[in-house]
């Protein structure tokens, strides 16, 4: 299965969420392969900085590699994790879509995209199992979402005294809410000490399911 997480805009902690998914599907023993479109996550899981070509090369015009050398780009973060950090900084030519689409619907993997902010292609957002929007309760996040597509799947990131709450974020986008993430200077602390994968559990775990089928 695949599922891509993707954001209205910057803030919303799309990353790190993306990345709690991938290592709570590897804690609790599902094969996850974790694919970096924005550049953060080797930092956020706790891995030392990448070098080398990345999916970003991989999906350059010019490369024809398949799946299995799309694997081949990735470190493994911990037991049942690969992940597959972003390269270059930019896609040389036109983006091989179509490409990571197969990738996605046939690696034999939990497949996590962390797609960041924008609009997805349509291939890949019609080749995921799941496309989750993360948002927070924040009108600028709410009104950028109203320019997309509405969402199936929403992750809301809640923080106290904001005068939005949850249920305005999902009557917005109109989407099924999935999770419930908190706000907690604890996750952020975790992240910046480079202690999210041994704390994953305690800190998230009660609040994301991942899916074992």
């Amino acid at each position: 299965m695949s599922l891509i997480f993707t954001s209205p805009k910057g803030g919303n902690g799309t990353t790190v969420t993306a990345a709690s998914y991938a290592l709570l599907s590897a804690l609790r023993g599902q094969r996850t392969v974790l694919l970096d479109l924005c550049g953060d996550q080797p930092a956020t899981v706790g891995m030392s900085e990448p070098h080398g070509p990345g999916i970003n090369d991989w999906l350059s015009e010019n490369h024809h590699g398949d799946s299995a050398a799309l694997l081949a780009l990735g470190s493994e973060a911990t037991s049942n994790l690969l992940v597959v950090h972003s390269g270059s900084q930019f896609i040389s030519g036109e983006p091989r879509w179509a490409a990571l689409a197969d990738a996605i619907s046939t690696l034999p993997y939990t497949v996590v995209v962390d797609a960041g902010v924008g609009r997805l292609p349509t291939v890949l957002h019609d080749a995921a199992t799941k496309v989750i929007t993360v948002a927070r309760p924040c009108y600028l996040t709410l009104r950028r979402a109203t320019h997309l597509p509405r969402p199936v799947h929403a992750y809301v990131l809640e923080e106290p005294g904001r005068a939005l709450t949850t249920n305005d974020v999902v009557q917005v986008l109109g989407a099924s809410l999935e999770a419930r993430i908190p706000y907690e200077p604890a996750i952020a602390r975790a992240v910046d000490a480079g202690l999210l994968p041994s704390r994953v559990e305690q800190l998230l775990g009660r609040h994301i399911t991942t899916d074992t089928n």
